[in-house]
Formats: structure tokens, C-alpha cells, sequence
């Protein structure tokens, strides 16, 4: 089975079954989990990503070659970095308000280091890239205009990048890489195309 044919997204809220109602509809199987069971997200699924299945979370790579990051940066102490080893991590978090970070977290970010790059020392046996958490949630379900949409891609390995470039393609979105994962530091909140529409012209200059 191909990188395409199926992805695992770690997280059920709004960002994780808007991502999977979105890749669902460009004919991937999609597998999803989060800190309930599979028998506890049913009926949540069936309302808001009826394709997707869910599996345990420790099963969330089993037959994928890239995991989609989408819980809070706050409950980031609840994923076991072992679930993800040897894949590819797409880092779609962003913090929820003011809620407090692990400690672990807070330190990356007081050292300097771009959110994304932190979570690249927490999982240091995945290759983190960084991708669709500047894209609402809505706007996964928008319908296509003439123009698509951009969406960054940030990432130390350029070969991880590519591959999630031609999934963010996959989604809709016109993917515009950039050259290392601190960059990605460009899509975080507070930033002017955090949440907002933006041309790949748009993005890349961003990245200047």
C-alpha cells in the first residue's frame, strides 16, 4: 500500500476530523485515534468523519508512512513518542488559548526554538514536518476556487517535506515548502496568514 492510500491522524477534535473528512474525500483511507477508544469515538466519527476508522492510538502508524499530529500542544504529554518512530509527523498543532504547555515545551520555546522544532526533540525518532496547522478547520470543508489555496510546508528533511506537499496538493491546497523546520515558525499563531487565505505568492513572501 502506498504513502497515499492511507494516512493516521492522532487527534479527534475539529482539526482532526476536518483533515479527515478532507483527505477521505480525495480517496484516502484514513485512520484516527485519540485518548478515547475506538468503541468511545463511534458515534462521535459518524457525526463528524463518518469514513474515517478509528483505531487505538499505539496502532496509529500500523501500515502508514505518515501520522498527522492534531491535539493541542497542550496534551502533547498524552502521545508516546514510540507510536510514531520511523514515520513521517506532520505537526498540525497550535496551543489552545492560554492553556498551560508541558514543561518540556515551554523550555524549547524559552531556548528559541520554533514550536515545531521542540516537538522535533520529542519525537526525535519520526521526521517532523510541518504542515496544516495554519488552515482552519472550515476551511478544509470550503469548496475549491480557481485559485487554491496555499499551505506551508516546513521541514529539516527535504524528502519528508515533498511527500507532504503532495499530500497537502491531495487536499486542495497549493503547497509552498520552505527550507527548514524553524521556518515554519512563519504559520504559527499571530502571524498575518495564521487562519487566513493566502496565495502560494503570498506565503513565499512571508518566508523572506
Amino acid at each position: 500500500m502506498s504513502s497515499f492510500d492511507r494516512i493516521g491522524i492522532l487527534g479527534a477534535g475539529r482539526a482532526g476530523t476536518a483533515i479527515a473528512r478532507a483527505a477521505t474525500r480525495a480517496g484516502l483511507e484514513v485512520h484516527i485515534a485519540s485518548t478515547r477508544t475506538p468503541s468511545q469515538m463511534r458515534y462521535h466519527l459518524m457525526q463528524y468523519a463518518p469514513q474515517a476508522r478509528a483505531v487505538h492510538a499505539e496502532e496509529i502508524a500500523d501500515g502508514v508512512d505518515l501520522v498527522i499530529l492534531a491535539v493541542p500542544q497542550e496534551d502533547l504529554d498524552d502521545v508516546d513518542p514510540v507510536w510514531v518512530a520511523q514515520r513521517i509527523l506532520v505537526d498540525a498543532t497550535n496551543r489552545w488559548e492560554n492553556e498551560p504547555l508541558p514543561a518540556w515545551f515551554e523550555q524549547g520555546l524559552a531556548s528559541g526554538l520554533s514550536s515545531s522544532e521542540v516537538i522535533a526533540q520529542r519525537f526525535p525518532e519520526a521526521r517532523v514536518v510541518k504542515a496544516l496547522n495554519h488552515i482552519s478547520h472550515w476551511a478544509m470543508d470550503a469548496p475549491q476556487t480557481a485559485e487554491a489555496r496555499a499551505a506551508m510546508v516546513a521541514a529539516d528533511d527535504p524528502a519528508a517535506a515533498q511527500l507532504v506537499a503532495q499530500f497537502v496538493t491531495a487536499l486542495g491546497f497549493e503547497a509552498v515548502v520552505a527550507e527548514s523546520l524553524a521556518a515554519g515558525r512563519h504559520a504559527e499563531p499571530g502571524t498575518p496568514y495564521f487562519n487566513v487565505a493566502a496565495t502560494a505568492a503570498q506565503l513565499k513572501q512571508a518566508l523572506l
